[in-house]
């Protein structure tokens, strides 16, 4: 890429980024009708308006948005190839803070800490946990670890992995009560659930051939439950726990109990009923550009660790 283009480039992604021509200037170190003409320029070239411009505000036509999401991965790829050589040999050190929840943060990172630090000895991690999303700028939060759909499209969410999520339970428990065989058969279990009518507290599970040889529904229906019991939390960590001493069936993400399906602490139940999507896993931060070393070198870490894992799909 010529100079020339990646300044438009660069220009154009600054101002969409801004929101305006001026605080686009000020990032840049010129004047806002510097940054009209550079516009001017990469439209006449292109041959394409990119910005519909009124007295107030801006606004990407069609081909700005397609061209905006394509010069944003050209710059990317450029400070990324730049990054590649100029990083090689630097040293991670600093303060890195991660946001995600005690589950995750228990099951899947801290056997991984050790290592991660031992690579990097001048870096300290701090990590705020809870379930609820954060406002990354208001908490100081470099990285958010997430595991379902993200919110705010502000966002960059980087895909690490994709789970799926298991009805569990302790084999202690399913001796007394019995296993369940189908979804109609939950309702005479007790039911670890998250708090109701939330997202998590629903259980999707595809329709079977019930007791008597009837249908009750079509075998590729997903059918919403939102099952009872005697106990319901917002945390994930806290079901799984119960679960574990045997007070019931649980819906957990698979890299929740992985770990306690291997050790026979708890098994899964109606695994023939659970729908085929897998949810992803996600790295959410602020932006891509000026991403720093120390949120790179743990991305890169956690892309390795994870695609070894047995964890996600059990």
């Amino acid at each position: 890429m010529s100079a020339d283009r990646f300044r438009e480039f660069e220009t154009f992604v600054c101002v969409i980024d801004s929101g305006n021509f001026s605080a686009a200037a000020r990032k840049l170190g010129c004047t806002p009708s510097a940054v009209s003409k550079l516009i001017e320029r990469l439209e006449s070239r292109l041959g394409v308006r990119l910005l519909q411009r009124t007295s107030r505000t801006l606004a990407l036509t069609q081909d700005g948005r397609n061209f905006h999401l394509a010069a944003a991965r050209a710059l990317e790829a450029v400070n990324e190839a730049e990054a590649s050589l100029s990083n090689a040999d630097a040293s991670v050190a600093g303060l890195l803070r991660v946001h995600t929840t005690l589950n995750l943060a228990q099951q899947q990172l801290a056997p991984l800490l050790p290592e991660f630090l031992a690579r990097h000895p001048q870096l300290r991690l701090e990590f705020l946990l809870h379930s609820e999303a954060v406002d990354l700028i208001a908490a100081d939060i470099d990285l958010s670890l997430q595991v379902g759909p993200v919110a705010n499209p502000s966002l960059v969410a980087k895909r690490l992995a994709t789970t799926r999520w298991l009805l569990c339970a302790s084999p202690e428990y399913l001796k007394q009560a019995g296993t369940p065989e189908t979804p109609a058969d939950l309702e005479k279990h007790n039911c670890l659930n998250f708090l109701p009518h939330t997202y998590r507290s629903v259980w999707p599970l595809r329709a079977q051939i019930n007791d008597t040889g009837m249908d009750s529904g079509r075998q590729d229906e997903v059918v919403r439950h939102e099952p009872a019991g005697n106990v319901a939390c917002n945390s994930d960590n806290f079901l799984r726990v119960l679960a574990c001493q045997g007070m019931g069936i649980a819906r957990l993400a698979a890299f929740h109990i992985g770990p306690d399906l291997r050790e026979d602490r708890l098994s899964t139940v109606l695994t023939d009923c659970l729908p085929d999507e897998r949810e992803p896993v996600f790295a959410v931060f602020q932006s891509r550009r000026n991403l720093s070393l120390r949120v790179k070198v743990f991305l890169k870490f956690l892309e390795e660790k994870f695609a070894q894992s047995q964890d996600w799909d059990v």
